[in-house]
């Protein structure tokens, strides 16, 4: 990937039939109208994008799981906020196998670092959809909360690009809020929860799943309320919160400081859930959740 990332640079910007920028000067002007910028985060092109999807490997992982011809949409009216849509027109349809809405933007983290910043600037996904719009719910693969359609088993790619895009951009990390607990465990693959007691939670949820737990009873418990925290059996609550992939050195010095892995040690200890007991998630006969 960083042999891919190294020779994209040229392609990226590649122009449009629409694209008119030629100049810094016309990229500022662009970014901060109303009528927003024509490049994805003012600087990647449509064109671009797609040259990237498919050195990525990530049109290619589609066409392997099936889906029709890709298109790449790129919507950039909203000066902050920039999503991209990949689709798959089917008859009158276009199927959407995956979307991103990312903004740029500032956090603020403890002084836990020497010299820490007091804010770091970070590309933050507000929105992402990975899904198999062809695909059914199976046993293997049951429906979890959320969800219209089965994953697609590309995050490994996205993040990727994510992080490369990152790169490009001169930000601290890549920040994504997962809005239940089964996707703070897939995001936990790449990720880290900037508060560290969240993080200590999640490494405890995450030993439930190794100890046999099924990912998806876990999850239908949490978000149904029958998810309880040991010894006062009160719900355990699922709070979205953000959650960080390093880019730069100064956010890999905050995970790695010992204030972070001291509290994160530390809940992970104290924190003990378990599921009702009695309660069972039932499915449909097409593995959607009853």
């Amino acid at each position: 990937f960083r042999h891919i990332a190294r020779h994209l640079g040229p392609y990226i910007n590649l122009p449009d039939d629409t694209d008119v920028l030629h100049s810094e000067e016309e990229l500022f002007e662009d970014l901060t109208s109303s009528r927003g910028s024509s490049r994805f985060l003012g600087l990647f092109s449509a064109r671009g994008i797609r040259f990237g999807l498919k050195q990525f490997g990530i049109l290619r992982a589609l066409r392997q799981a099936g889906l029709p011809e890709s298109r790449v949409l790129l919507d950039t009216r909203d000066p902050f906020r920039h999503r991209v849509r990949i689709v798959h027109p089917q008859g009158s349809q276009n199927l959407v196998s995956a979307e991103v809405v990312v903004r740029r933007g500032k956090l603020s983290l403890p002084p836990w670092v020497a010299d820490m910043p007091p804010a770091l600037e970070f590309l933050i996904v507000e929105w992402l959809l990975l899904q198999h719009p062809m695909k059914r719910f199976s046993r293997h693969r049951p429906q979890l909360p959320g969800q219209d359609f089965p994953g697609l088993g590309i995050s490994r790619l996205i993040f990727e690009l994510l992080y490369w895009t990152g790169r490009r951009l001169r930000v601290s990390g890549i920040v994504l809020v997962p809005n239940y607990l089964h996707t703070a465990l897939f995001y936990g693959r790449q990720c880290l929860f900037l508060d560290p007691v969240r993080q200590g939670e999640l490494y405890a949820l995450s030993d439930l799943v190794k100890r046999r737990t099924r990912l998806d009873q876990l999850s239908w418990a949490c978000a149904e309320g029958h998810l309880l925290r040991k010894p006062d059996n009160e719900p355990y609550l699922w709070v979205p919160a953000p959650m960080g992939m390093p880019v730069a050195q100064e956010l890999k010095d905050f995970f790695h400081s010992p204030r972070y892995i001291r509290t994160l040690t530390e809940s992970r200890r104290d924190f003990q859930v378990k599921i009702q007991p009695g309660y069972r998630k039932s499915y449909q006969r097409d593995w959607t959740a009853a």
